[in-house]
């Protein structure tokens, strides 16, 4: 989580004695944002049965019901949304790969120019803050222990907030439900989970008197494509089922409405911005080269100018995989999607995309492929890596993203494999992970092993298998598998980090040694990887070289527990007690549950006279895990 300065505090203490005599808003003052985005909700699922508390709030608000997002991914989507851009001009063009960069303009920012209090609360991994969608908040709460956590939780961490945020204000809460896999065990039990999520938040701004003066909206980032075109979640695809979201509008003085025509995810917070500050967003206010527009005037008036097009993407085929990347152009009737073999469908003849039309109406086809050509090349800010992190990459897989590795088609994006034709590769993957989430891993194996028969030169297949062949304990097998992995592709670093993991577990220090320093020559800033060498250094004896290792990854990653725990066992067989007395305290305020740090911390303290401080370090350690209550201990890095 970040926070304001100390001076920012101050001014907020200030504006809350004002908030607290003035809690609506005056003739002239900006209204107050409440955005709140649940994560895969398809906008056909809102209705009166599954979502009460949306269905009551669409009654009196305006509802769109042909709103369409960006990409039928998270991190792109939500970066989309924030910024007005299409995914060309911001460059996050999938989840975990990219990092929106520091000099796109995005509406956080330039809300908090407007003297609003802003403040996000998220509830997955995918939109952690290191991939920069916390710029402009002053409080971006991705405090998660796990890949998600419950919308209950988010709801109520956003309401507390609420309750001393001073005005106007700018709250986001994400709720993250709905997502696959489903906790609850099906898709409409995750609906319904995350609409009573947002009923009690709505509540709440009632109980705090904000209800009639904040500008109000409710949308998804993608919808969920549950067994249309044979996918089963979303992200492969760019059919309607994953595309069109909900949005449901509400503001001081806009009446109630249902509005049928197209409008854009990216259209969202140009409209939301000029409700609440009541005038046009102009000039050096508004994020330039903004895709969206403010549909604002469109409401107030009797007819409808059209917003233009809506362009969609996913790279998720091509970054995952190695097959091609799709796009997609839709206006009220068509949709042009540009693959290896491309499509054309009429959505109102055919709204369930069953007829590809690309042969039999071939203007058509080619005059929207020009149309997205010209918006597929228009001109685009630099794209960004974020840092590697493999624990976070870990969580995200156990949310169905496989994750990047880089390949022939990061430049060449000739005589890649349609995604149509791999759609049953793909469902197996998804079916596989679902089951290993579930702790079902032989199940999850004979899946990738079909998987495999279809396909045998999918790297990211065989990475899987290796996978979850470690988590089975046949390291032996595993090996062989994430070898297989790096032959089919030589720059796949997260496989070559698994397969030093399965070397070290069959004693194999050299080789594991050998696999992790082709990690760092690929991915210098995988910090876990500098661990494991200093880890593989200290068991050789070799402790200066260790340390030069593990200062490497603290450099990186100074809240590495692990890399602080290395350390203070090298000291302690060093017979530096202060040394190793400041890295292990370190380690254990990093990772209280850290039994093996605890233990070292135990040696220290004894080392240093301390006998009642190193009994409890002991004891905590024995506590944490009952391989640390024996008397004869010796540190472990």
């Amino acid at each position: 989580m970040t926070t304001r300065s100390s001076r920012a505090a101050a001014a907020i203490a200030a504006a809350l004695v004002l908030a607290a005599c003035q809690p609506r808003r005056l003739p002239g003052q900006s209204s107050s944002i409440v955005l709140i985005t649940i994560d895969t909700l398809r906008a056909d699922h809102v209705n009166a049965s599954l979502t009460p508390a949306l269905d009551t709030l669409g009654r009196e608000a305006v509802v769109f019901d042909q709103a369409i997002t960006v990409a039928p991914l998270t991190l792109p989507a939500h970066a989309s949304l924030l910024t007005g851009l299409y995914p060309t001009r911001h460059r996050v063009r999938d989840n975990e790969v990219f990092t929106l960069a520091a000099d796109v303009p995005t509406y956080p920012a330039l809300l908090k120019h407007h003297g609003y209090a802003t403040a996000a609360f998220v509830s997955a991994v995918v939109l952690d803050h290191r991939y920069g969608l916390n710029r402009g908040f002053d409080v971006y709460d991705d405090m998660i222990d796990g890949p998600e956590r419950a919308a209950v939780d988010t709801v109520r961490r956003a309401a507390e907030w609420l309750d001393h945020a001073p005005r106007p204000f700018f709250v986001w809460v994400h709720i993250f439900e709905p997502h696959a896999p489903y906790r609850t065990g099906s898709y409409n039990g995750e609906v319904g989970a995350a609409d009573a999520a947002v009923a009690t938040f709505l509540k709440h701004l009632h109980d705090i008197g904000v209800w009639d003066d904040v500008v109000l909206s409710v949308t998804a980032d993608h919808g969920e494509s549950l067994g249309e075109h044979h996918e089963q979640t979303h992200g492969f695809f760019l059919y309607e089922a994953a595309l069109r979201i909900p949005w449901i509008l509400r503001a001081p003085g806009l009446k109630p409405r249902r509005v049928p025509r197209l409008v854009r995810l990216t259209d969202e917070l140009p409209t939301i911005t000029e409700l609440a500050l009541g005038v046009g967003v102009t000039g050096e206010t508004k994020p330039p080269a903004s895709d969206g527009v403010s549909v604002r005037s469109r409401l107030a008036g009797t007819g409808w100018l059209d917003v233009g097009e809506a362009y969609s993407e996913t790279f998720l085929p091509r970054d995952q995989f190695g097959w091609s990347a799709l796009a997609s152009i839709r206006t009220e009737r068509l949709k042009y999607i540009e693959a290896p073999q491309p499509e054309l469908y009429d959505l109102v003849a055919d709204p369930a995309e069953a007829t590809n039309l690309a042969t039999t109406r071939p203007a058509e086809g080619a005059r929207l492929k020009r149309v997205l050509g010209a918006m597929s090349h228009a001109p685009a800010l630099p794209s960004l890596r974020p840092g590697s992190d493999p624990a976070l990459a870990d969580k995200l897989m156990s949310l169905g993203y496989i994750g990047y590795s880089a390949s022939a088609a990061d430049t060449n994006a000739a005589g890649l494999a349609d995604p149509k034709e791999k759609i049953d590769v793909y469902s197996l993957t998804m079916t596989a992970l679902e089951k290993s989430e579930a702790g079902n891993l032989p199940a999850a194996l004979d899946d990738v092993d079909r998987a495999r028969r279809i396909d045998p030169n999918v790297a990211q297949v065989e990475f899987l298998r290796g996978t979850l062949l470690g988590q089975l304990g046949r390291f032996d097998d595993a090996v062989e598998a994430l070898e297989r992995t790096v032959t089919l592709n030589p720059r796949y670093t997260a496989a070559r980090f698994k397969l030093a993991l399965a070397l070290l577990r069959l004693g194999r220090p050299e080789r594991a040694a050998d696999a992790l320093n082709q990690v760092v020559r690929q991915q210098p800033d995988d910090f876990r990887a500098w661990h494991n060498l200093a880890a593989i250094a200290y068991s050789r004896g070799d402790l200066d070289h260790a340390e030069a290792l593990e200062r490497k990854a603290v450099a990186l990653a100074p809240e590495y527990a692990e890399a602080w725990n290395t350390l203070g066992a090298i000291a302690l067989v060093r017979k530096q007690t202060d040394a190793a007395l400041e890295a292990l305290n370190k380690a254990t305020a990093l990772a209280p549950k850290n039994a093996q740090a605890f233990g070292n911390l135990s040696l220290a303290l004894a080392a240093a006279g301390q006998r009642d401080r190193a009994r409890s370090a002991a004891e905590r350690a024995c506590t944490l895990d009952p391989r640390y209550c024996s008397t004869a201990a010796r540190p472990h890095p």
